[in-house]
């Protein structure tokens, strides 16, 4: 059943790779209450370790009583973290970590949905080492809701795929991408959506995940 997700993960990243290095959207970017931040960091020249801002960001509401959060989105990067010419950042011996600051809707649904997608060159694979938000309850981070990981997709040696969920959802929430040595990121995409409905995150096929999204 693996070899079958393998299988369908390939395929559908050889198609969309033309996309750039947004290379396996959701089907659901664009729908109401959804967030897409991408990094480009090959574009971005010198940038400010600890406030690292997006080169895009497109928030899409659904009409009604939702707002959106007021947290700033923007990234900060551990000082072992290392800034090239051209704008990537790199490790050297020692590994380095990124902390991604998302801003979300502000709405009474339970559950987050965080699409992650990671483009990277060098000798290891960047990972999502964890995603927290504030208790949605309280709004309060001393008492975090912590992110539960569904699917990681190695789709090829330079794109990584992670989808998690959040559950109960916050409006805001850190994404921590962890970087081996010797390992460049280049750019990242993430995409959210708030739903009120449960997902069936055991489905034993990549298909059986993506139509949830359909």
């Amino acid at each position: 059943m693996r070899s079958m997700v393998i299988a369908l993960v390939l395929t559908a990243a050889f198609v969309t790779l033309a996309l750039a290095d947004d290379f396996m959207s959701p089907d659901w970017r664009g729908d109401p209450l959804t967030v897409m931040v991408e990094w480009d960091f090959v574009n971005d020249f010198n940038p400010d370790p600890y406030n690292i801002l997006p080169d895009q960001l497109v928030t899409v509401g659904d009409g009604g009583i939702h707002e959106l959060g007021t947290a700033f989105t923007h990234a900060h990067a551990s000082d072992t973290v290392i800034w090239g010419d051209d704008g990537a950042a790199h490790t050297a011996e020692l590994p380095g970590q990124i902390d991604f600051f998302l801003v979300n809707w502000i709405d009474e649904y339970e559950f987050k949905h965080i699409w992650i997608q990671l483009t990277f060159s060098g000798l290891g694979v960047p990972f999502v080492s964890g995603v927290v938000g504030p208790n949605p309850d309280t709004n309060d981070w001393t008492d975090p809701t912590y992110g539960q990981l569904v699917y990681p997709i190695e789709v090829d040696p330079n794109h990584r795929l992670e989808y998690w969920l959040l559950i109960p959802n916050p409006d805001r929430e850190h994404v921590y991408v962890d970087l081996p040595p010797f390992t460049t990121l280049e750019q990242i995409v993430i995409d959210t959506i708030s739903t009120p409905e449960p997902v069936a995150t055991r489905s034993d096929t990549w298909g059986g995940v993506k139509d949830l999204f359909r």
